[in-house]
C-alpha cells in the first residue's frame, strides 16, 4: 500500500481549477437536430486555483502498472479540403492578458491567442470519434513510451519550427523548450500548475528526447500533457518581454496570432510553416466578442442574434432557443457535442436527516424520468449520466441498463417512500441554481417538483443565483437537501472523482462518508491499464447510482450552428482542445 499526501490529492483535485468558463464544441454540416444519445453502445454526448482537501492523507493500493502500446506515427494524411477564406466565430468574452500559463480562461486558453500554441499531446478529433472522448494522439510528439512504472520518455517530431517572428525567428523546436515551459507551467502559485503535480523531474537527454519522471502514480498524467493549458512557449520571449501578458504570441501551432483589441476580438492568420502537411485550410480566423447586454441579453442570446443576422458564421445556441432557430427560416448546419464533467448535476445531501435513508433518496431517482427532461426541457441538448469525464463513450452507462435500474418508475418510488416510515406527504426542499436570462432551469425544477410531489414528497423549490447556490451547496458549510444545477466543471476522470465524489474532496457534493466509495476512486486513481480503469469507473457509476448520491440529468453537450458552407467542423471541446478549427474549411 502506499501513502498518497493531502499535498498529491490536492493535485489530483486542484485541475478541476483551470476551466471556470464553458470551452465549446463541434460541427459537421447537418441541418437537422441529432436525435438524444443512448450511452448504451455508441455515444455521442471539462479548473478556478488547485483545490485542498481535508484529511492529512488517504490510502492507496500499490498501483498496477501495464505499459500503453507506443504510438508509431502521428503524420496522419491531411485531410481532403479546400483552402482559403475567412471564419468569423463568435466569442464570448475579452481576454484578461496574453499570458497562457497564468490563467484558466477559456477565451485565451482555446478560442483566442492560445490557438497559435501547440501541446505535447492533444486530444483526438474528427468525423469517427464518438463524444465524449479523452482519446489522446501526439501532437508535438512522434511516440511515447513508460519506461517504468513512474517514467515517461516522449519522442519528438522532427522539423518543428517556431513561428517566424522576433525574437525566436523561426528557429527549431528543441525539448528544452517543452522543460522549460513546463517548469514555468507549475510556478508555485499558478492556475495551471496542480495539472503537473505528479511529475517530480523532467529532463531532455538531447534535442529530440523528454524524460519525466513522477512523484506517485497518475493515470491521468497524460491528459494532463494533452489540456489547452499545457501550451510550449518560447524561452525566448518570456526572456525578453519578463511574462506573456503583453508580449508577442509566438507558439508553434497552425494559427499565426495577429492582434487581439478589447470589444472587438482576436485575429489569427494560417502558419505556412506549420508542422502538419496540408493544414489549417482556412486563410484567417476572427473571434468575435460579442458580451452580454445589460439586464436585457446574454452573450449567447447576443451571438445567436449576430448569427441570424449574418455577423457570424459559428455560434452556440443557448437552451431553450432551439424552437426559435427551427422557426426562424434561416439555413444553417448544426450538431451536439458532448462534455462531460459540465451541465447540470441533481445532488441529495445525505447528512441532512431525511436522507440518511437510502429508501428515501432511491425514492427520488425512482420518481424522475432524465430522459423526458433532456427531451421536453432542453431540446435534446445533452444526455444522462453520472457525469464522470471518460476516455471514451464505452466508460459510461447505457440507458438500457440505468433507466430500469434506478429510474422513472413512480410506483416503486411510493413503495421506497412507504418503506421509510416517514408520514407522507414528505416535505423537501429543492436548492435551484438559477441563471440570468435563462428560465429553462427553473422550468426543469418545476417539472422535477411535479413528479416528486406525485410520489409522496411535498417539496419546496428554494431558487439561488450563482454564488449563493456555490455557499450552500457546494462550498464546505453546506445547507440543503436536495439540489439541481450548475456546479464546477471538471475535465478529467481524477478531477470529478477527487473533487465532487470523494469524501474528502474539495466539494463532496453528497457530503457522505463512505469508505467503500472512496476505495473505488482512489483504486481507479492509479490504475494504467485502461481496459481494467473502465471497468472499475463503471463499477464506480453504478455505485454512486445505487447509494443515489447524485447523478447529471443533463451532462453537458454544446450546440453548434453554423454557416451550412462549413465543412469538416467536429469540435471535440474537453480539456480545452482546440486543434479541430484547422481542419475546418469553407465549401465556396
Amino acid at each position: 500500500m502506499s501513502l498518497v499526501s493531502m499535498a498529491r490529492i490536492a493535485g489530483l483535485v486542484g485541475v478541476v481549477s483551470l476551466l471556470v468558463a464553458c470551452s465549446a464544441a463541434t460541427p459537421a454540416p447537418t441541418l437537422t437536430p441529432p436525435a438524444t444519445s443512448d450511452l448504451g453502445a455508441t455515444a455521442t454526448p471539462e479548473p478556478t486555483a488547485a483545490a485542498a482537501v481535508r484529511p492529512t492523507q488517504i490510502t492507496q493500493p500499490t498501483a498496477t502498472m501495464t505499459p500503453k502500446p507506443t504510438p508509431e506515427t502521428v503524420a496522419l494524411p491531411p485531410t481532403i479540403g479546400v483552402t482559403g477564406g475567412s471564419l468569423t466565430i463568435a466569442g464570448l468574452a475579452d481576454i484578461p492578458h496574453r499570458d497562457v500559463h497564468q490563467a484558466v480562461q477559456e477565451t485565451l486558453t482555446s478560442l483566442g491567442p492560445g490557438l497559435a500554441y501547440s501541446r505535447l499531446l492533444r486530444l483526438s478529433t474528427g468525423p469517427d470519434q464518438a463524444l465524449p472522448s479523452l482519446v489522446l494522439e501526439c501532437d508535438l510528439c512522434l511516440s511515447w513510451e513508460m519506461t517504468s512504472d513512474l517514467g515517461f520518455e516522449f519522442h519528438l517530431r522532427p522539423g518543428v519550427h517556431w513561428q517566424d517572428i522576433a525574437p525566436v525567428n523561426g528557429r527549431l523546436l528543441l525539448a528544452d523548450d517543452l522543460v522549460f515551459s513546463y517548469e514555468r507551467l507549475r510556478t508555485t502559485g499558478w492556475p495551471n500548475a496542480p495539472l503537473l503535480s505528479a511529475v517530480e523531474s523532467m529532463e531532455a537527454p538531447d534535442a529530440q528526447t523528454l524524460r519525466l519522471t513522477l512523484s506517485s502514480p497518475d493515470a491521468d498524467l497524460l491528459l494532463s500533457l494533452a489540456d489547452g493549458h499545457a501550451k510550449v512557449v518560447a524561452p525566448e520571449v518570456v526572456s525578453e518581454f519578463g511574462d506573456l501578458k503583453t508580449s508577442p504570441v509566438i507558439g508553434t501551432g497552425p494559427w499565426i496570432w495577429e492582434r487581439t483589441q478589447e470589444g472587438i476580438g482576436t485575429t489569427l492568420s494560417r502558419n505556412p510553416t506549420y508542422f502538419e502537411e496540408g493544414v489549417p485550410f482556412l486563410d484567417q480566423l476572427f473571434i468575435s466578442v460579442i458580451k452580454e447586454d445589460g439586464l436585457e441579453q446574454s452573450a449567447q442570446q447576443k451571438a445567436l442574434a449576430a448569427f441570424s443576422a449574418g455577423v457570424v458564421e459559428v455560434a452556440t445556441l443557448p437552451p431553450g432557443k432551439w424552437g426559435e432557430l427551427q422557426s426562424s427560416g434561416l439555413k444553417f448546419g448544426t450538431l451536439d457535442s458532448g462534455q462531460a464533467g459540465t451541465g447540470v448535476i441533481l445532488t441529495l445531501n445525505v447528512r441532512s436527516p431525511i436522507f440518511h435513508d437510502l429508501n428515501v433518496r432511491r425514492a427520488i431517482f425512482k420518481a424522475i424520468d432524465p430522459w423526458d427532461y433532456v427531451d421536453n426541457y432542453w431540446s435534446g441538448q445533452g444526455y444522462v449520466s453520472v457525469g464522470i469525464p471518460v476516455e471514451s463513450a464505452d466508460w459510461l452507462l447505457g440507458r438500457s441498463e440505468i433507466r430500469p435500474q434506478n429510474f422513472a418508475d413512480p410506483s416503486e418510488a411510493r413503495r421506497f417512500l412507504t418503506a421509510s416510515g416517514l408520514s407522507l406527504p414528505v416535505d423537501i426542499e429543492l436548492a435551484v441554481r438559477t441563471e440570468r436570462f435563462e428560465g429553462a432551469y427553473l422550468n426543469l425544477a418545476g417539472r422535477l417538483a411535479e413528479d416528486l410531489q406525485a410520489v409522496g414528497f411535498n417539496p419546496t423549490i428554494r431558487g439561488l443565483n450563482p454564488a449563493r447556490f456555490g455557499e450552500v451547496v457546494v462550498n464546505e458549510n453546506k445547507d440543503y437537501q436536495l439540489a439541481l444545477g450548475v456546479v464546477p466543471p471538471t475535465s478529467t476522470t481524477n478531477s470529478f472523482l477527487f473533487a465532487l465524489l470523494h469524501s474528502a474532496g474539495r466539494w463532496n457534493l453528497a457530503e457522505h462518508q463512505d469508505n467503500v466509495l472512496d476505495a473505488m476512486i482512489e483504486r481507479q486513481a492509479v490504475e494504467l491499464d485502461p481496459v481494467r480503469r473502465r471497468d472499475q469507473i463503471r463499477e464506480i457509476q453504478r455505485y454512486v447510482l445505487d447509494q443515489a448520491y447524485l447523478f447529471s440529468p443533463i451532462t453537458g453537450s454544446t450546440r453548434w450552428v453554423f454557416d451550412p458552407d462549413l465543412r469538416g467542423f467536429h469540435p471535440n471541446t474537453a480539456i480545452s482542445e482546440y486543434i479541430y478549427w484547422s481542419r475546418t474549411w469553407l465549401d465556396r
